[in-house]
């Protein structure tokens, strides 16, 4: 697990939201579900470099929102040619790309949208570039919200991740300006800013909102399974660095399926019980969440009139 350590970050990426007693900061927001479709309408966009990124971080949160009456897209950044135990790079894209479409089906979202750039080379991407389409796709899609890396994260040794985060945060403003990239706007398109982030990470980060996954924990965990060449490359390698110590985990070393399943609940599940614990659920995941302006809404309501 030292390529990704996802267990150790993702816990130590809660220590910025905790006071010296082990309760929840203030200013944390517990988001929990809602009753009906109060989302109906609205568009998110999960915009990762890898595959897995999503399930595991925000798979919980997409899948409540989705149920809630968002409508949703993967935009996929990289090509993850890099994830597999024993394919070639070319067999690894291809295996990949066909789980990414599996997970979209799972846990409803409408279309995958791949950008292709090579795994774990996106430091040599302009960006401007990655910036420039993930606008036209923010206007193309409507998007309200993104799920994302945190931009601000810290100590993230993958260059495709902060890549990818700095090129969403920016194009987030960007998009709804009428000046930026006009020659959209002679395709149909409108300007569109995003105003609502879900950003995770898997180092420590600012924590403002908390979000209970216990009625959709089963969906996230079908999410990641759905993962299958990146989940067993990660089974692989745990039983890899087992084997050179002369030990073994029974449950991890069976048929693909079951110690995909077994590994995903240690991993993934018990860690979204330990966030959980600490604000009193029995799963959760975590965001610097940003929302809205409202700054002027008081004063908006007291003096519009109607055209």
């Amino acid at each position: 697990m030292d390529r990704r350590n996802f267990i150790g970050g993702a816990l130590a990426a809660t220590t910025l939201a905790q006071g010296a007693s082990g309760e929840p900061a203030a200013g944390v927001e517990i988001e929990k579900a809602a009753s009906g479709k109060p989302h109906q309408g609205k568009v998110l966009a999960l915009i990762t470099p890898h595959l897995d990124d999503g399930p595991i971080f925000a798979g919980g949160t997409i899948a409540k929102l989705l149920q809630e009456g968002y409508s949703g897209y993967l935009i996929r950044t990289s090509n993850d040619e890099k994830d597999s135990y024993a394919l070639s790079l070319g067999e690894t894209v291809l295996a990949n790309e066909r789980d990414s479409r599996d997970f979209a089906r799972l846990i409803g979202l409408k279309e995958v949208f791949d950008l292709s750039y090579r795994n774990h080379r996106m430091d040599d991407v302009s960006r401007t570039e990655l910036r420039g389409r993930l606008i036209f796709l923010f206007r193309l899609l409507k998007i309200d919200t993104v799920f994302s890396y945190d931009p601000w994260g810290h100590y993230e040794e993958n260059p495709d991740h902060y890549v990818t985060a700095q090129a969403v945060e920016a194009a987030c403003w960007m998009s709804g300006g009428r000046l930026d990239l006009p020659e959209h706007f002679a395709a149909g398109l409108k300007p569109k800013a995003v105003t609502e982030k879900y950003y995770f990470a898997r180092g420590p980060q600012l924590v403002n909102r908390v979000v209970h996954t216990g009625p959709v924990i089963e969906t996230k965990m079908s999410a990641i399974h759905s993962c299958r060449t990146m989940i067993a490359h990660m089974v692989k390698d745990v039983n890899a660095s087992l084997a050179s110590q002369s030990r073994r985990v029974p449950a991890l070393s069976g048929d693909d399926e079951s110690a995909i399943r077994e590994f995903t609940r240690a991993a993934f599940q018990e860690r979204d019980a330990a966030v959980g614990r600490k604000y009193g659920l029995d799963y959760a995941e975590e965001f610097h969440y940003i929302g809205p302006d409202r700054s002027l809404d008081a004063y908006i309501e007291k003096n519009s009139v109607p055209l």
